[in-house]
């Protein structure tokens, strides 16, 4: 087990979510561990990071914080994870931020950090505006803001809901979907556009069909597919969000990358999710994959395209929460531009407003390059109640918005115990005895 200890921090117990001082030690392999221990639970040990060297020198690439507004903070008295909205310890702004504007979906994914298995709430339409003002007011209608759910393509009005985030002068609206109406119906899909969408960020797990089945309970990869070239005739940019499960489709990363290669000219980025086991997650046999292990992954599967090296913090959040590169193409062939960047010239050209995917894309603008055909790749490294740092929940940058005004870090929003209870309610509204949120 463990023997070299590498820093401590505070943790959960997966059974009853108690907080707990932690142990980041690494064992003789060199794999990172969470080492802690619930009075009432016992020793719990998490694998966090596959290269000791490597992960003490990603969480030397920290950023300098950029706290969040006085408007957004809301004081409490409950110890975190549990008193956020964005309360006094928060360290850092909001660069991108989720509204979730219904609870309903057309699929039944086997893995799924939704927890709520039979909600068929929506938000009205005139209860938008408490939304759009509470981040308005905390920081800024220059957020980028991604509609969400449950699965928002399911509302009918969804046009409408993004036409009135414009109206509150959000300049980036993007949806975040399965792509099953975006990919049936194009007229839909085109309404939103003319709304003022500017962005779909789509499931996109691999390119065989049995991956789709395993991770989503069905064959979608034609839907997929679809999706993609519809986006390319609406003029609308798309983002390949590919929940990673050891196992099932790690070894496809590689070719998802290939693909959004081969596709630049509509697909902006792959955003690639190691699984985490908040809400639903039934996949049998899992071995919990981390952001460490899908760096390595890249280089092997890449074939050296992007190196371990090439793959830097992305500076909005806790150095191990948030990472990535940019490929730029340069004499017909694809370059990170993270490769020999310094921290010196990174810190002086970074923009502390850029949401997580436009980090180096915004500092290809400020140098004067294009970058029309080139692809963003970042990796996030989303926590569970077995990988719960709450040194990195205190820097999280990417927030969820409830009905209240208050903003929840998004990996404490999607927060359960191992046997899949929330912490946070959907939108903080009471709920009736079915689950079912009552708006008043």
């Amino acid at each position: 087990m463990p023997d070299t200890q590498l820093h401590t921090t505070q943790a959960l117990c997966p059974k009853c979510l108690a907080v707990l001082p932690a142990n980041i030690a690494a064992d003789s392999d060199g794999v990172v561990w969470m080492q802690r221990e619930c009075k009432e639970h016992g020793a719990i040990s998490t694998r966090i990071w596959p290269d000791a060297d490597h992960y003490q020198k990603m969480r030397s690439l920290a950023f300098p914080t950029a706290a969040p507004q006085s408007a957004a903070r809301r004081p409490t008295n409950k110890a975190c994870p549990t008193g956020c909205g964005i309360c006094m310890r928060h360290l850092r702004k909001p660069t991108l931020v989720e509204i979730e504007v219904t609870q309903r979906c057309n699929l039944h994914c086997p893995v799924c950090f939704m927890s709520a298995e039979a909600d068929y709430t929506d938000v009205p339409v005139d209860r938008l505006d408490d939304f759009f003002k509470a981040i308005v007011e905390s920081s800024g209608a220059d957020t980028g803001l991604q509609l969400t759910g449950g699965e928002p393509t399911v509302r009918s009005d969804l046009a409408d809901i993004i036409k009135r985030a414009r109206e509150w002068g959000f300049w980036g609206v993007e949806v975040n979907t399965n792509g099953i109406v975006i990919a049936r119906d194009l007229n839909y899909l085109q309404k939103l556009v003319t709304s003022g969408l500017t962005g779909i960020y789509m499931q996109f797990d691999g390119l065989t069909a049995d991956v789709y089945k395993q991770v989503r309970g069905a064959n979608l990869l034609d839907t997929k597919l679809k999706a993609v070239e519809n986006c390319r005739k609406a003029g609308v940019q798309i983002v390949l969000a590919m929940t990673i499960i050891s196992g099932i489709n790690d070894d496809q990363i590689g070719d998802v990358i290939n693909y959004a290669l081969e596709n630049s000219d509509v697909v902006a980025g792959v955003a690639l999710q190691p699984a985490f086991t908040s809400g639903r997650f039934e996949a049998d046999e899992a071995e919990s994959l981390n952001m460490g292990d899908v760096i390595f992954m890249l280089e092997e599967q890449t074939a050296g395209l992007i190196k371990v090296d090439d793959i830097l913090p992305l500076g909005c959040s806790h150095p191990l929460c948030d990472t990535g590169t940019f490929l730029a193409k340069d004499s017909g062939q694809f370059v990170p531009i993270t490769r020999g960047l310094s921290q010196e010239e990174y810190l002086a050209l970074y923009n502390p407003n850029s949401p997580q995917g436009s980090v180096f894309g915004d500092i290809l603008v400020k140098k004067g390059i294009p970058t029309a055909r080139g692809l963003s790749v970042i990796i996030m490294n989303y926590m569970d109640a077995y990988s719960a740092d709450l040194e990195r929940l205190k820097e999280c940058s990417m927030f969820v918005t409830m009905a209240d005004g208050s903003l929840i870090p998004f990996c404490t929003y999607q927060l359960t115990d191992c046997c899949g209870k929330r912490v946070y309610s959907p939108w903080l509204m009471p709920a009736d005895e079915h689950g079912a949120v009552k708006w008043q």
